[in-house]
């Protein structure tokens, strides 16, 4: 019989039976579409050592570069900020408070490594960090204990306690610490995964101590940032802004935009008043806002102008002075009481550099906490972040959205910006003084499925609704997809927010990740070629998406809440119970100590189907608390780089594969036998000295019925360069009514891209 070539369409199709999608591609896992032929993806690598890490589930990263070229990443997590520089990540997180707590702040029990800290007020929470200094050593029972270091808030006992802890096992029950600990606490920690559950379910593990309850639907903490020159402002949802001065030498931590616009002189003019009073008079009170901040000589730092000054040259202000003002100069600063205290996130905007709040309170001159607005724009002065009163000698302003109950989303266009609500889609353009914006609804009964659901590429916006795709070109448009029932059938739609996605610009592609289902992390990808019109999906643990912009690779975060044994266990159980296992991979293989253990799911708390010393490590007990990590650490990887997964130093290969819909011969009537395959494969760019893959023809009789035992043949590269010469061609066994296609690999170092393959098929009896 004459050989049959066997084309395929480009994509994948399941939006309808395997049968009814002849010539087509089915089932795909990491092989993309390029120039029409299906292709394996490029492989990964940490862009740190695998010694630097990050603490908490990444939800944001931004690359920019200083004016000095020095290139940086703001790496925003559930838990902390950090900005990555030379492959090691620098803490900027904001400070709740930095001071001197309570005397002999640590109380120790006998056996345990939990510490009870007192700090009266301390306010914080648990998952929130907090780092100690001045503590002298705890003695007592051969016992020599330092708590000077970073330590994770496990659990509040009451206002003025907590419990972190110890680096060892304490071995006596005292009190100490001495009387110069200071606390330098972070802002608050936020929740990993979208949470409806109770005690440690909340953010990031509860809101109370152990067990106690939490309200329904605590939301994941996103973040949004980027950067104003050399400086960076971000913002999470549901908070403030924050704003980071470049230093590159300490690292100081962020302060919140409010400060930062507080410290920033807006005008100078001369005053007089008494000592002990309350009331400036001012030859010019031009450029003064109410809640400004007042510097200068007999001025107590921090003093304010009230938010009862009328605008003359009569200023109020909060504090009295302490020496009296004869024609005296005084400054004012821009008003940060007036900076939103809480968005749902902050950009900016590519005309003018304006910082606009997504959900902002609005401004009032005669209150400085208006009630948050979830459907507010507000935004500052042109080019100035620290600007946010209105004013006819600036830019800075407010409005409404009339349509939905939140602003979800928004992102950059072509000479506008566009907003989402969680019912409609506006877009929102420069019309420069006195609207300074103007906004137009495009569209009604849309939907978005989170914060990192949309992507501007190629003057296009593509997002991920909740139940499918959108492009808005002009006007928004469904995006025909030919994996939406795949997709949103494997979706977990109680963790929709964390659905989020990416540009992949050199191969003119858009990944979306989304958890699937029963997973409570990004587990799941899909890849939209928007040059090619093409689709295709797969399995890939990623949480953040940073496209090629200053750097030569995308970079994408794999990222996890790491946890605690909430129970000891011996050297055989194979079930570990933890404190929190809300953000773990539904499997994986995690360390204890020196011991590595593999486990195939997760229930609840619970890391199930463990075997125990994995990977040549020895089994062995283990305390109550005792760490339980990942055994491939939270970072950031760049991708497109090589052919292997390389995420803990040591290549591992990446498993991918490709298989075809079922074809037949006179449309099943007879059964087919297949005796031979030339294959069609492209091995360039591998690094494998003798780079292969697998093709497998599976035959079965009915639509309905089991895959037979597939004819599974190698086919070997030889060793030459560019790899392009291979096995001329395989000899098969098979026979069935129908057959599909296989294509994988498995091996590392290994690049391929299938052609058209030929089989040597004959008619082999009838029904």
């Amino acid at each position: 019989m004459p050989l049959q070539k066997v084309e395929f369409r480009p994509g994948v199709n399941r939006e309808t039976t395997n049968y009814a999608n002849e010539g087509g591609f089915f089932t795909v896992d990491k092989v993309r579409f390029r120039g029409g032929f299906a292709q394996k993806i490029g492989g990964w690598v940490n862009i740190a050592s695998a010694a630097s890490a990050f603490q908490g589930v990444c939800r944001s990263l931004w690359n920019y570069a200083l004016r000095s070229g020095l290139n940086l990443l703001g790496v925003g997590t559930s838990q902390k900020f950090y900005v990555e520089s030379g492959g090691t990540y620098n803490d900027i997180t904001p400070l709740a408070f930095s001071g001197t707590i309570s005397d002999n702040p640590f109380r120790t029990t006998s056996g345990s490594k939990l510490v009870e800290v007192t700090s009266t007020g301390h306010g914080t929470t648990i998952g929130t960090y907090v780092e100690f200094s001045g503590a002298t050593v705890i003695t007592g029972g051969g016992m020599s204990l330092v708590m000077n270091g970073e330590f994770e808030v496990i659990s509040v006992t009451s206002a003025n306690s907590f419990v972190v802890f110890a680096p060892s096992v304490a071995t006596s029950s005292v009190i100490g610490g001495g009387s110069l600990v200071v606390g330098q606490y972070d802002i608050d920690a936020g929740n990993a995964v979208y949470t409806t559950g109770v005690g440690w379910g909340g953010p990031p593990w509860g809101l109370g101590g152990w067990g106690s309850n939490i309200p329904a639907g605590v939301p994941l903490r996103l973040w949004s940032q980027f950067n104003y020159g050399d400086d960076l402002i971000f913002a999470e949802n549901g908070g403030e802004v924050y704003y980071w001065t470049a230093d590159t030498s300490t690292w100081a931590r962020a302060i919140t935009l409010e400060e930062k616009a507080n410290s920033v002189p807006k005008t100078t003019t001369v005053a007089t008043a008494a000592s002990g009073s309350v009331t400036l008079v001012v030859a010019d009170a031009t450029g003064i806002n109410t809640g400004a901040v007042v510097s200068g000589s007999g001025i107590v730092s921090g003093a304010y102008v009230l938010d009862t000054w009328d605008g003359s040259t009569s200023v109020t202000i909060s504090v009295a002075t302490t020496s009296s003002l004869t024609a005296t100069a005084v400054s004012f600063s821009y008003a940060g009481r007036h900076v939103p205290n809480e968005t749902n996130l902050v950009a900016d905007s590519p005309v003018d550099d304006f910082t606009i709040c997504f959900g902002a309170n609005p401004y009032d001159p005669t209150d400085f906490a208006t009630t948050f607005d979830p459907l507010l724009v507000r935004w500052s002065d042109a080019d100035n972040p620290y600007e946010w009163v209105p004013e006819v000698t600036n830019q800075s302003g407010e409005q409404r959205l009339a349509s939905g109950s939140k602003i979800v989303a928004a992102t950059s266009a072509r000479q506008e910006i566009i907003v989402w609500t969680d019912t409609s889609v506006y877009s929102m353009q420069y019309l420069g003084p006195p609207f300074v914006f103007g906004f137009t609804l495009l569209d009604q009964d849309i939907s978005i499925a989170s914060q990192n659901a949309v992507i501007n590429v190629n003057n296009a916006v593509y997002w991920m609704g909740t139940d499918k795709f959108y492009v808005y070109d002009g006007r928004v448009n469904t995006l025909p997809c030919t994996i939406r029932q795949h997709v949103y059938s494997t979706l977990n739609k109680d963790q929709i927010n964390q659905v989020m996605c990416g540009n992949n610009e050199p191969f003119s592609e858009i990944w979306w990740f989304y958890p699937g289902t029963g997973s409570t992390l990004n587990d799941r990808f899909v890849i939209y070629n928007y040059l090619e019109n093409s689709w295709s999906y797969g399995n890939l643990t990623r949480t953040a998406f940073c496209p090629q912009t200053i750097r030569d690779n995308p970079q994408m975060a794999f990222s996890i809440q790491s946890s605690y044994l909430d129970v000891a266990i011996n050297s055989t159980e194979t079930t570990l119970t933890l404190i929190n296992a809300a953000s773990y991979p539904r499997a994986g293989a995690v360390q204890i100590g020196s011991e590595q253990i593999t486990y195939t799911g997760v229930t609840n708390n619970n890391l199930t189907g463990c075997v125990r010393g994995a990977n040549g490590t020895v089994a062995a007990s283990h305390a109550q608390y005792a760490a339980v990590t990942l055994t491939a650490p939270n970072q950031v990887l760049f991708h497109e780089v090589g052919w292997d997964d390389v995420s803990t130093g040591t290549p591992q290969p990446i498993d991918c594969f490709i298989e075809s819909s079922d074809f037949d011969i006179g449309d099943g009537h007879n059964f087919g036998f297949v005796s031979r395959i030339i294959p069609d494969i492209k091995f360039l760019g591998s690094t494998a000295t003798n780079p292969s893959l697998t093709i497998s023809v599976y035959p079965r009789n009915y639509p309905g019925s089991a895959y037979g035992t597939p004819d599974v043949e190698q086919v070997n590269a030889t060793a030459v360069l560019p790899y392009e010469v291979y096995t001329e061609q395989l000899f098969t066994r098979v026979r069935g009514r129908q057959m599909a296609v296989r294509v994988g690999s498995t091996g590392l170092g290994v690049a391929w891209q299938m052609g058209a393959l030929r089989l040597d098929i004959r008619q082999d009896g009838r029904r």
